[in-house]
């Protein structure tokens, strides 16, 4: 179950749309699958397909269904989290999992395939390519109603895209749907702008499109919104340093009044356990009768012992008793996140083993605390693995919009960047707000940002993509070195890869080189033994 399907992406392509099958989207609510139908594998072949709008409806579920899919999911969270200081080996983690947790990864490491991403890439072409000619068979299918189901699968495909091009930098960039043995399956790779451009590019016309409101709660979760898209796109320029944009993207987001943040002291029932939440932007969607998580259970644990370890735990350097903690961190003249909830309901205060504490996001299912903001009880979830995974919520993109005003740097920029960090900040810390006059400059108002990205959104797959933002930003690795080396273990050699930016991306996988005679190696992996 932990293990992925080595087989090319490519190969898979040619496969897997000669005969679509359709996927139930499991949106959590029993009336959440009236939107679509399950056949059976092999019974639907093209020609069946793209007759009525119910049909092209179906068919675009199988694009969220393939992002839930655990392989996909897996990718999502090691690529996003297991390189950066947030997260050390807990219980029993395979082989390939320590491997990346010390950066020491070839084009043998499971994690290096891609394949996942692509099958869903695959699903969205088909569809963008088919769905159209409905409008010749259905006339109740109007080009309004195929523009909105369009943007959302421009959005999906954007968001593997950024997936793959934050993780690897350069990959194949594949715009049409494999669906016959004609079609050229090597592609070569594209360049790291020409695949942001494509992003953004889409993204803009799914912003145009984009449904508002589905009518139903978790429709409006599990389906990207123009919200959802919006999310996607200031993330998107936040990456590419185009930080005026990215501000005007999460404005566009913060000016909706049915998101709002809720109460700290509920952030853990409400936001991780019962999910679509109000401040919930969009999440893959999960249920117990449907389909399972197995994701969190596998690397973070689940109910029943204060101390259950998965295969991932946090560093005990990170601990609020260490100097590089994020909380209870000290600066020349200010104190933060002394009393922080989030440092006592998202990890536990126990060791368990040699190398940190137990993750808690995720695995409670409530927390109370008493007044003086200590812990009063944590109550576990049952393993019903049917956790939702957060992809953005509001949170996120406050915070995204305060990184982006560092960036553009005048006095007012730093002055709002820090009303959106204490929006996030003081739900979770009784204290007055952080003052500006404390921090004041742009290098101590980028960390102070990096901190509280940290402490809101670890173990959600977002810090490596954070300290990455920093590297590219200074067009120097050693920019994030100071994070993580206290984890580096062994040899030394994942502490020698912090001097080289290029050793910062995924090696592509050895089967994919194999299969596709065009793809060439990623640069660092040419010219080290780690492409062995």
């Amino acid at each position: 179950m932990k293990k992925c399907n080595r087989n090319s992406s490519f190969r898979n392509m040619k496969n897997t749309q000669l005969i679509i099958v359709l996927f139930a989207l499991s949106l959590g609510l029993s009336g959440c699958t009236d939107w679509l139908s399950i056949r059976p594998e092999g019974e639907t072949v093209l020609q069946d397909f793209w007759k009525s709008e119910s049909q092209a409806t179906s068919e675009l579920a199988s694009c969220y269904k393939g992002l839930s899919n655990f392989e996909c999911m897996q990718r999502m969270l090691v690529w996003g989290e297991l390189r950066s200081d947030n997260v050390m080996a807990g219980t029993g983690p395979d082989p390939d999992i320590t491997k990346v947790l010390n950066f020491n990864i070839s084009p043998t490491n499971i994690y290096a395939d891609w394949a996942s991403l692509y099958r869903v890439i695959n699903y969205c072409n088909t569809f963008l390519y088919f769905a159209p000619t409905v409008m010749n068979s259905d006339p109740n299918f109007t080009a309004s109603k195929l523009h909105a189901l369009e943007a959302e699968a421009l959005a999906v495909r954007a968001l593997c895209y950024f997936y793959l091009v934050r993780s690897y930098k350069e990959v194949p960039l594949v715009l049409t749907p494999s669906i016959n043995d004609t079609q050229d399956y090597t592609v070569a790779k594209s360049t790291e702008r020409q695949i942001l451009d494509q992003i953004i590019a889409d993204l803009l016309v799914a912003q145009k499109n984009a449904r508002t409101d589905y009518g139903k709660g978790a429709y409006n979760k599990g389906r990207f919104t123009r919200n959802g898209v919006n999310a996607l796109l200031a993330d998107v320029y936040l990456w590419d340093q185009q930080y005026a944009n990215c501000v005007e993207a999460c404005n566009n987001v913060l000016n909706d009044n049915s998101l709002s943040l809720v109460d700290g002291q509920n952030v853990i029932p409400e936001v991780f356990y019962k999910g679509n939440s109000t401040e919930s932007i969009f999440e893959l969607q999960f249920d117990k009768d449907l389909q399972y998580n197995y994701l969190v259970d596998f690397m973070y644990g689940y109910a029943g012992t204060y101390n259950n370890l998965g295969e991932l735990c946090f560093p005990a350097f990170l601990a609020a008793t260490k100097t590089n903690s994020p909380f209870s961190y000290s600066g020349s003249a200010v104190k933060e996140s002394e009393k922080d909830i989030r440092g006592i309901s998202f990890f536990g205060t126990v060791g368990n083993g040699a190398n940190g504490y137990c993750i808690y996001k995720y695995a409670l299912s409530d927390c109370s605390f008493n007044s003086d903001q200590t812990v009063a009880a944590p109550t576990y979830r049952s393993a019903a693995y049917n956790t939702n995974w957060i992809v953005y919520r509001l949170s996120d993109v406050i915070l995204m919009k305060a990184e982006a005003l560092v960036q553009l740097g005048s006095d007012d920029n730093l002055k709002e960047a820090m009303k959106m960090v204490n929006i996030t900040y003081l739900r979770s810390n009784l204290t007055d707000s952080l003052q500006f006059s404390n921090y004041g400059d742009k290098g101590t108002m980028e960390k102070l940002v990096l901190r509280e990205r940290q402490r809101e959104l670890m173990f959600e797959g977002k810090r490596w993509f954070d300290l990455m933002r920093l590297a590219r930003r200074n067009d120097d690795a050693s920019a994030i070195s100071a994070y993580i080396s206290p984890k580096m273990t062994g040899d030394g050699l994942g502490k020698n890869k912090m001097s080289v930016m290029d050793a910062l991306y995924m090696p592509i996988s050895k089967t994919e080189l194999e299969v596709n005679p065009n793809l060439v190696q990623n640069q660092f992996y040419l010219s080290t033994n780690s492409s062995n």
